[in-house]
């Protein structure tokens, strides 16, 4: 097949355009380097001319509401308008794991444009030709999320189901492989928090960069502080109900990285 994939350099994108040429496929490599700007609309139709699948990967992290709305009810409308052009295309979208408490929080703007761009999806594709891939947050996230003063890293203590970027890339490529409709949930082995994994990723990085002192004992990373977060996002609202299960801990992801 020949595959679109917009936001192509991205955590996740370049990822899955590896799996997808690993497993023989033609892969349109879309991004703003190469004049591809979703927002604007900018050479959108044109990277989609051809494909059997269009996948939308483009992010933007942000929790203003305004910015994170207009980012995505732009962006999502145009590769959704670049599908409806290239008749019989299938169309994936990468969205995240949330509850729908979650999204009616007015203090999480970027949950908010995720689930409008879910709606843009439905409402612009028909059933049968999209894909809507909701994956659990990425361990990759938790090194953005997390504040440095000093000796101490601060991490907002979200609870999650979280997988390595790459595994969901991995389920994504089968999925389209497949030709799998609907809703696909995705998430890791284990559900921790990111102040847990945050502890973990450091003590990797000390055992592994840390040189051995006089007397023997390693350097010691950052002390992980914990910042506590109103609402669903500390309770179950990050948690999917029923995913495809990775098989990857958050060992397995730092032994690999």
């Amino acid at each position: 097949m020949q595959i679109t994939v917009y936001g192509a350099t991205g955590t996740f994108g370049s990822r899955l355009v590896a799996h997808l040429r690993e497993r023989g496929h033609s892969v349109i490599a879309a991004h703003r380097g190469i004049g591809v700007d979703t927002y604007a609309g900018e050479g959108v139709t044109e990277a989609a001319e051809g494909s059997d699948v269009l996948v939308d990967c483009v992010n933007f992290m942000t929790n203003n509401r305004h910015k994170a709305l207009d980012f995505f009810s732009r962006s999502s409308r145009s590769i959704a308008l670049a599908a409806a052009e290239n008749s019989g295309a299938a169309m994936v979208c990468l969205s995240i794991a949330f509850r729908p408490e979650v999204a009616k929080s007015k203090l999480l703007g970027y949950y908010q444009a995720k689930e409008l761009q879910e709606r843009v999806y439905r409402r612009l594709i028909p059933a049968d030709q999209l894909l809507m891939f909701r994956s659990a947050q990425w361990f990759e996230l938790v090194d953005t999320m997390t504040f440095g003063a000093g000796p101490v890293a601060f991490v907002p203590k979200m609870r999650v189901q979280a997988l390595a970027a790459d595994e969901a890339a991995r389920m994504m490529a089968e999925a389209i492989d497949a030709g799998e409709r609907g809703t696909i949930e995705v998430a890791g082995p284990e559900i921790s928090d990111f102040p847990t994994i945050a502890s973990q990723i450091a003590a990797e990085s000390s055992n592994a960069d840390s040189a051995v002192r006089d007397s023997g004992r390693l350097e010691r990373g950052p002390k992980i502080v914990p910042i506590p977060l109103p609402g669903p996002m500390s309770a179950d609202g990050l948690i999917p109900e029923s995913p495809r299960l990775s098989a990857v801990t958050v060992d397995d992801w730092l032994r690999t990285r």
